[in-house]
């Protein structure tokens, strides 16, 4: 029996090496192709290893298009959201976890039901808001006149912040505390803010890193919302300077692969960083309910 199972462990990661490589295919080729000339990338056969390593491709992404700028406006907007999420968002959760008002779980259940709505659904009514916002952009108190948050950070970080699947989860993350803390810290006296921020808060930094992570990746990776909401050049975010690498002609594969390679890092050093914590998060929040 002891062998049969040890057959079965052996297999199962034999199986998820290979599934890990073959995920790891894509990014290779991009790696490859990012160091090849651009009369070299799809030479056939296929060589995963260049002839001659174009390093200035790496170079060359910046003269092309302003992708530090890009850099710049993408930092803000990922700031911004983190700054709203981590904020907002484990008090959301909080809340509907520890604290007893009315109408918390027909609240509850209408977050939920927001998580069943996609998210494209969503971008023509979030747009027409942006736009007819009161008081921003020249837009007088009934939103007429100009042209609210559109073309701006403040576009760009409010409207998709906060997502109910993120207040979700940190509301299962605080569901699984012991009470027994809270009433330890009552009786000392502490109050309810002190209880969140000196006893929740600590404790939640597994679920709170995970949560920071899930909300870089959104607000890095975004594309449909800054094409939509943004207007001039200087304001595009990285996944729009992109494009830039495209045209009537075709694309420029080589450099558009260095592009990619270059905005995909960031990615892969947060979360090699914050690994740790990341899995903490997850199993901690998940389905635990009371």
């Amino acid at each position: 029996m002891r062998s049969l199972d040890r057959v079965r462990c052996y297999s199962m990661y034999i199986v998820l090496t290979l599934l890990a490589i073959a995920s790891l295919v894509p990014f290779a080729w991009a790696v490859s192709s990012s160091l090849k000339s651009e009369a070299e990338t799809f030479n056939r056969p296929y060589a995963w290893i260049p002839q001659s390593w174009a390093w200035d491709n790496y170079v060359k992404i910046f003269q092309k298009v302003p992708f530090a700028r890009f850099f710049v406006n993408t930092i803000i907007q990922v700031a911004g959201r983190l700054a709203m999420v981590l904020f907002v968002v484990p008090m959301a959760g909080y809340a509907l976890a520890r604290k007893q008002f009315p109408g918390r779980d027909l609240v509850f259940i209408a977050i939920l039901s927001l998580m069943m709505i996609p998210r494209e659904t969503t971008l023509v009514p979030l747009f027409v808001i942006a736009k007819n916002f009161p008081l921003l952009g020249g837009n007088n108190i009934l939103g007429k006149g100009g042209t609210g948050m559109l073309n701006s950070y403040i576009g760009l970080i409010v409207p998709h912040a906060v997502s109910p699947f993120s207040i979700f989860m940190m509301r299962q993350f605080f569901w699984t505390l012991p009470e027994n803390m809270e009433e330890a810290a009552k009786i000392d006296g502490a109050s309810e803010w002190q209880i969140y921020w000196r006893i929740a808060l600590p404790v939640a930094k597994p679920g709170l890193t995970a949560l920071g992570i899930f909300a870089f990746q959104d607000a890095w990776n975004d594309f449909i919302w800054p094409l939509i909401i943004l207007r001039s050049r200087e304001m595009f975010t990285i996944q729009l300077g992109l494009q830039a690498f495209q045209d009537e002609v075709g694309a420029l594969w080589a450099q558009l692969m260095a592009a990619t390679v270059t905005v995909t890092i960031p990615i892969i050093i947060v979360f090699a960083l914050f690994q740790k914590y990341f899995f903490q998060g997850i199993s901690f929040a998940g389905l635990t309910d009371k």
